[in-house]
């Protein structure tokens, strides 16, 4: 017992010492990502504040009675005085013309005018630009440079704010980020030039590790975080305004001093936890081992079937009640054998009995689902022949009927002369052409020539350009993999549903495109059709009992499942409609036509 609890417990402490340990290290990295994590912020705030900066200028031109066309400064004056007054950052908040000449500048005098360079970069990009550093005779500046445009579009003049770095305003602003006793900010510019730090006043010299920060400012991606040499870690991220790049140093020591402290605890925890261990195992195996090994030779009596043995009295402690139990149980489970004995064979009577109830119960709803599915059947063969009759009925007399109208109208036409008999005789023709163009059209509804004489692809083919590309929609029709006619009642099933779909299409979707993709692949047809519409929730349709019944999403889904296929429908509002219907197949006779359209 001994050897086990030992064993155990320095198992769990090594498992638990690993976790522990990997999970310091982790500790330690998140310790180092907390640095890149403040650079991140530190560049964050930097942007803000950027921001705010170019916003300022920006709002110039949305002074009153601002045009610099006119003879008037005034108005242009004021707005840069604003302009200034609103700047948390600019010395100076001037307007420059092309030619480097200051048009406007607040404080007046102005400072000089920024570099060449950045004045012919704002022209020819049309898009703010901060300089790096710019050091003038003693002097240090920063530019930011905004081009303003006219009403035209055209960039007129640049709106500039010059900013000290050396000033109490910018470097402030690392003010508000502590870092520990060893630990720094410092902005560097494009050319790796510290322009403010935290702490302290600003070299203005090239930073040490520049490489990385010059990596992180090239590529303006995530941070670049550097276990540097001497024992630091360096955290380097880039600005979004402007080329510069924000670095984070701090002593490793500093940096990590928790996580290593908690490993220096482990070292001695673990030892000791397993000193504890043994000793409390081997107490514990002195305790019990003697009590047990009575026990445990009642139970292998007990478990090879000798339940007449009572089991020996034990001390009152815990073993001695566990003793107590099991003689309990003994007795207790030798009764029960008894009674389970008789009770399996009333069991096994009834089990036999509901068995053959639920066999019952089953096959008769098999059978009432075979009548179901032949009923289902029945009515749509119905359907269909009603619809071929009245086809063919409005098409032999009614449409004869109303051909013949017309001919006797275009006769009273031809013999009539002009006036107002005429105009009523014109009149009566061209209703009577519009009423059997609309019966042609209801003829071919219910059931069109093009589906028994070309076949599914091309009957649905012509039903959606025949339906949709007169309101304007834009009929996109793929088909893949039909070599063959398909069976004539599931032909007829493909098409209602297809139909159904397209007449929702044109009656609520309000779509631009409509694309219908048909394949037959492994013996399974699959006809997808999807609209940019405006889509609808599903879940948002009202019962079959409370809307029309028509052919709807019930009969659509009725008509698959005969055939024993699926039906998916995917929709949203503004995300457009997708209705899949997917059937297995079933070859008919070779040499039939496929009624694929190869146009």
């Amino acid at each position: 017992v001994m050897l086990l609890v030992g064993a155990g417990v320095l198992a769990s402490l090594a498992i638990l010492g690993g976790a522990a340990w990997y999970a310091l290290t982790a500790v330690a990295d998140r310790l180092a990502g907390g640095r890149s994590l403040l650079a991140r912020s530190v560049a964050t705030h930097l942007d803000v504040v950027l921001e705010d900066e170019l916003s300022n200028l920006q709002g110039i031109p949305a002074s009153p009675r601002f045009e610099l066309a006119d003879e008037d400064p005034q108005p242009e004056v004021a707005a840069v005085r604003d302009a200034y007054l609103r700047s948390h950052l600019a010395r100076h908040v001037m307007l420059v013309a092309r030619d480097l000449r200051v048009l406007v500048a607040e404080p007046s005098p102005s400072g000089p005018a920024p570099p060449a360079a950045l004045v012919v970069e704002a022209f020819e990009s049309g898009r703010p630009v901060v300089s790096p550093l710019v050091a003038e005779a003693g002097d240090r500046r920063l530019y930011l440079v905004l081009p303003l445009r006219d009403w035209r579009g055209t960039i007129a003049v640049l709106a500039v704010a010059v900013i000290d770095p050396a000033g109490a305003r910018f470097s402030g602003i690392l003010s508000p980020f502590e870092l520990g006793p060893t630990g720094t900010a410092e902005i560097l510019d494009g050319e790796g030039v510290v322009i403010a730090q935290s702490g302290r006043r600003a070299t203005f010299e090239r930073a040490a590790g520049w490489t990385h920060a010059a990596e992180a400012a090239r590529r303006r991606a995530a941070v670049t975080l550097v276990h540097g040499g001497q024992g630091t870690v360096v955290a380097a991220a880039p600005l979004r305004t402007a080329p510069w790049v924000v670095v984070v140093r701090q002593d490793q020591a500093e940096t990590f001093a928790e996580a290593r402290r908690l490993r220096r605890a482990m070292l001695w925890l673990g030892p000791t936890l397993l000193a504890l261990a043994l000793v409390f195992a081997w107490g514990a195996a002195r305790s019990v081992r003697r009590p047990l090994a009575l026990l445990t030779q009642a139970a292998e009596r007990i478990a090879s079937g000798d339940l007449e043995q009572p089991i020996p009295r034990l001390p009152e402690d815990e073993v001695g009640r566990l003793g107590r139990s099991l003689e309990g149980m003994r007795v207790a489970l030798k009764a029960s054998l008894d009674e389970i004995a008789s009770a399996n064979l009333a069991l096994e009577e009834r089990v036999e009995a509901r068995t053959r109830e639920l066999q019952d119960l089953y096959r008769e709803l098999q059978e009432r689902e075979r009548w179901r599915e032949e009923l289902l059947r029945k009515v749509i063969s119905a359907q269909e022949d009603e619809r071929k009759r009245l086809a063919r009925e409005l098409h032999d007399e009614t449409s004869q009927t109303l051909s013949a109208l017309a001919m006797k109208i275009e006769t009273a036409l031809a013999a009539s002369p002009p006036g107002t008999l005429r105009d009523r005789l014109v009149e009566a023709r061209a209703l009577t052409v519009r009423t059997l163009d609309e019966l042609h059209r209801l003829i071919f509804d219910l059931r069109p020539s093009v589906l028994d004489d070309l076949g599914l692809l091309s009957a649905i083919r012509w039903y959606a350009e025949r339906h949709l590309e007169p309101l304007g929609i834009i009929v996109q029709f793929e088909a893949s993999g039909f070599e063959r006619r398909l069976r004539p009642e599931l032909e007829t099933a493909l098409f209602r549903v297809a139909q159904e779909a397209i007449t929702n299409i044109a009656k609520h979707a309000g779509a631009d495109t409509v694309l219908i993709q048909c394949l037959e692949r492994d013996g399974r047809v699959t006809i997808e059709i999807e609209d940019d519409g405006k889509g609808f929730v599903p879940e948002s349709l009202p019962p079959p009992a409370a809307r029309e019944r028509g052919l709807g999403l019930l009969g659509m889904r009725e008509r698959v499942e005969l055939f024993g296929g699926t039906i998916e429908l995917d929709s949203a509002p503004g995300q457009g409609t997708r209705v899949k219907v997917s059937v297995k197949v079933q070859e008919v006779a070779d040499g039939q036509d496929t009624g694929v359209d190869r146009r």
